[in-house]
């Protein structure tokens, strides 16, 4: 098999975890071997030690004597459902302590991350339309809880990371639909972001800014109060400085606000 014939290994990620070999579904059902291959699969080209396997997988000081032994089983089962595809029986080799994939990998994670560079890149570009389209795509990667149902360490921070990056998405989409003039679009995005975070200044910022652009300042001002009146409330805090100079600005009505500058933090 030449390089250029070589079957690239896909992992979802973003939802729960399917691994596909080509377009071919390969049976990993079991969820220790789903997290050994995903995490090979985000160090990919690097040796993963048994210590940081074993780490992952259980923790530390929740991790069987049998550790060793399991990790040796997942392996083998890993291998065995990939050596189902012509030549896959060493897709994970043993290296020094540890394993590495042997495959050229990509996963749907990694893919939503070039999307998030792609569109911030164009949007300190200037070219709105291009980071907006790259923010959806990003998006529509999305399957529902990252690493959904996944036990373990390592799980429970990639899913803490990839959650943040599903939210970066959002905020650029919201960022760019407002820019673009898209600000029905905008409204409805940042409004249900709001229901489950109430107290982001971040997401304040931008529904005022997008009510405002629409040509509803009362509603603007508005929103600052409520918010305002729920981190008093809740949090003990007053508004940060940047939320209250917004607000300050469509109060006043003196400077024309930049659409995808306002809500720096």
């Amino acid at each position: 098999m030449s390089n250029t014939d070589v079957t690239l290994l896909r992992l979802s990620m973003l939802g729960p975890v399917e691994v596909w070999f080509g377009e071919v579904p390969v049976g990993i059902q079991q969820q220790k071997p789903q997290t050994l291959l995903a995490m090979l699969a985000r160090n990919a080209g690097r040796v993963v030690s048994i210590d940081e396997l074993i780490d992952g997988l259980w923790g530390v000081d929740d991790s069987p004597d049998s550790a060793v032994g399991a990790i040796r089983n997942f392996v083998w089962s890993v291998r065995r459902q990939l050596a189902v595809h012509d030549d896959c029986a060493d897709a994970v080799v043993s290296v020094r302590g540890g394993y590495r994939l042997a495959l050229p990998v990509d996963t749907d994670a990694d893919a939503a991350e070039r999307h998030r560079a792609t569109a911030e890149m164009s949007r300190a570009a200037g070219s709105l339309v291009d980071a907006d389209r790259e923010a959806l795509a990003g998006l529509a990667l999305w399957r529902g809880d990252p690493l959904s149902g996944v036990p373990g360490p390592w799980a429970a921070v990639e899913r803490a990371r990839l959650r943040r990056l599903r939210r970066t998405l959002q905020e650029l989409s919201i960022e760019t639909a407002s820019a673009t003039g898209e600000l029905d679009r905008a409204i409805t995005e940042v409004e249900s972001l709001r229901i489950v975070d109430p107290h982001c200044e971040r997401l304040t910022a931008l529904m005022m800014t997008a009510l405002h652009d629409n040509g509803r300042r009362a509603e603007a001002l508005a929103v600052y109060l409520d918010a305002r009146q729920r981190l008093v409330a809740d949090l003990g805090l007053e508004p940060g400085t940047a939320l209250a100079a917004l607000h300050q600005r469509i109060l006043t009505d003196e400077v024309a606000l930049r659409r995808s500058a306002t809500c720096a933090s």
